[in-house]
């Protein structure tokens, strides 16, 4: 859930708040649905993305790229980008050369989905997600604007999430590591060959970073199958991303810029560099590593819920403010509380926060006794920083990061700026 809550929010989500308990989301509803908004009446080149951790960064940074690109040479491409979640309101999820849906436009499409889903006979196999509603959407309304090229974000999986109803051109693909082992299989194994279970026929190149062997295995196996380039990005690949990102932000930046090129180069178009520094420097991230200062209180803001994740954001937390001093953490019972927590056990004040109804927090009480609402879990964590002359992490769930960016203000509107023409 987002921080804000819109009108049209309501046709997104009302299959998943009517369903019944068992019941799962139908592709087969999805592309019905789809087919009646217009989805795929001419569907532009795809660009997809997948992973467990970092399909945000890779996303934005590759859109920023395409918006670079000048088609034959005479005319600067557009760009669709649908992405999930959205943190202060669900109208980010949507974006057209990298500004957010207008609120009126908002409204349309919500409008236009809610007239689709009462003209397709419901269905005994499922409902229609909230991510596949804002798929197949935001999908069909920035190719009525005119994109040249959609890169769309799985919101859950790859085989059993929307964006498997698409055949991408290119898809790049984030680290993989073991997540809704309910939803995507009981391994390893199981969630990486669900994830790259998007590439089809379309896809000429998959773009990875590097991952645990197992991943790697599959991921191999994947492009030889298709018949796809293979090309793995690192530590060490280059990229027109500015030099002062955060180790994790700059390698998903460079996989999501390597695979824009590999568009660019399949359809025959031209990406100069410069327009791509410039299209890269100005990209927007909210909520992954971003930083930010209230009043005179420096704040980093991240979406990280493993341990691995939040390893990574504390030593980046640590390397730009100096000390492990407050942090604010949200971690509900579907995560792994106890490791979540220990790799903050550094902080010399940990404040935990629940930020969703829906989700429970039990393992955090038992761990720290109580656990604030996440309004008032954020102003204690500011405050405690303010008055001690420290600075605050704000770390855990994407809604929880909603929030956290809807208190300190945080523009969202805008992801990217494309180069002048």
């Amino acid at each position: 859930m987002t921080a804000q809550h819109l009108p049209g929010d309501a046709p997104f989500f009302q299959e998943w708040s009517a369903k019944r308990p068992g019941t799962r989301r139908s592709l087969a509803r999805a592309r019905a649905v789809g087919q009646a908004i217009g989805t795929w009446d001419d569907t532009p080149p795809v660009l997809a993305v997948v992973g467990s951790k970092g399909k945000g960064t890779t996303a934005v940074h590759a859109a920023a790229t395409l918006s670079a690109t000048l088609v034959e040479d005479s005319r600067q491409a557009h760009v669709g980008l649908v992405s999930s979640p959205g943190l202060r309101n669900n109208r980010e999820r949507m974006r057209f050369d990298g500004q957010a849906i207008s609120p009126d436009e908002y409204e349309r499409v919500s409008q236009a989905l809610a007239r689709a889903r009462e003209s397709v006979p419901p269905s005994d196999d499922g409902y229609l997600s909230p991510t596949g509603s804002f798929t197949i959407t935001g999908a069909a309304w920035a190719a009525a604007r005119g994109a040249d090229v959609l890169v769309l974000e799985e919101g859950l999986g790859g085989r059993s999430d929307e964006v498997s109803l698409f055949d991408p051109l290119v898809v790049a693909v984030t680290k993989v590591f073991y997540e809704h082992g309910e939803l995507l299989g009981p391994t390893l194994d199981d969630v990486a060959r669900d994830l790259l279970g998007v590439v089809g026929p379309a896809t000429r190149t998959i773009v990875t970073v590097a991952q645990d062997a197992a991943v790697t295995a599959i991921v191999k196996e994947t492009a030889a199958r298709f018949d796809a380039e293979l090309v793995t990005v690192t530590a060490d690949s280059p990229t027109s991303a500015p030099a002062g990102l955060a180790p994790i932000t700059r390698l998903n930046a460079a996989a999501g810029e390597t695979a824009a090129r590999a568009v660019a180069s399949a359809l025959g178009w031209r990406i100069g560099d410069a327009r791509a520094a410039a299209a890269l420097a100005s990209v927007q991230v909210p909520g992954r590593l971003s930083r930010h200062t209230l009043g005179d209180v420096p704040v980093m803001v991240d979406g990280a819920i493993s341990p691995e994740g939040l390893a990574a954001t504390v030593a980046d937390y640590l390397r730009w403010h100096g000390r492990l001093d407050t942090v604010v953490a949200s971690f509900p019972d579907t995560k792994d509380v106890a490791a979540c927590f220990a790799e903050l056990r550094g902080f010399e004040r940990v404040i935990p926060a629940r930020a969703d109804d829906y989700l429970t927090f039990t393992k955090a009480e038992t761990l720290h006794d109580k656990v604030l609402d996440a309004r008032t879990a954020l102003a204690l964590g500011f405050e405690t920083a303010r008055s001690q002359g420290g600075g605050c992490l704000m770390i855990g769930t994407q809604s929880y990061v909603g929030i956290a960016l809807d208190l300190l203000d945080v523009e969202t509107e805008t992801a990217f700026v494309p180069p002048s023409a």
